[in-house]
């Protein structure tokens, strides 16, 4: 693989917004593959429990297959510990050393890219490429070095599905639908409060 998207996140749950934002990845930079990086806990949301690591691991293999540029990258899970991307892109680099990484990401998350853990060491690992998101699209801070890509504006969020669970509304045609099954048969988000994502 000599070009290797990079898309991390809580996945609770995963959603279409995340495929579109890998498949559009794919298309505009010619990626081999995209690895979909489940976060053990996110260092901005670790006073928020996340479900069960084994369960958003599943969900996410449900929800990439059938796509064969879409690849699971466990690391994070399997650190268990808080989650920092600059890790995972070095562990990344020496299992593919001849690997150009891109790291993917929305509009809504550069804003705070400066907040990171070694932002400068993940632009040495990494190239920047920011999607479009509803709302971001005129905030874009040009203190880094990134890419811009658009993709089909969908205004779509995991803390969106997780209220739509805790209202029993549906979630048909914002997540795939072995997601879906996956969630109602373990029943993951029945008894936890509303977060922000």
């Amino acid at each position: 693989m000599k070009r290797v998207g990079v898309l991390g996140g809580s996945f609770d749950p995963i959603h279409f917004g995340h495929l579109l934002m890998a498949q559009s990845a794919v298309e505009a930079l010619k990626l081999d593959a995209v690895f979909f990086v489940p976060a053990f806990c996110s260092p901005f949301k670790a006073h928020h429990p996340l479900p069960d690591a084994s369960r958003r691991l599943v969900m996410v293999k449900e929800a990439i297959k059938g796509n064969k540029a879409f690849k699971l990258y466990d690391g994070e899970l399997r650190r268990g510990k808080i989650s920092y991307t600059i890790d995972t892109l070095k562990e990344l680099k020496a299992l593919y050393p001849r690997s150009q990484f891109y790291l993917l990401m929305g509009a809504d998350n550069l804003r705070t890219f400066h907040r990171w853990k070694d932002p400068e060491g993940i632009l040495k690992l990494a190239k920047l490429v920011i999607l479009n998101r509803p709302g971001f699209d005129k905030e874009y801070p040009k203190r880094w070095p990134y890419r811009k890509i658009n993709m089909p504006a969908v205004d779509i969020s995991s803390s969106d599905l997780r209220q739509r669970l805790k209202t029993k509304r549906s979630l048909w045609y914002l997540t795939p639908k072995a997601v879906i099954r996956y969630i109602k048969r373990y029943r993951l988000y029945d008894q936890r409060q509303e977060r922000t994502a």
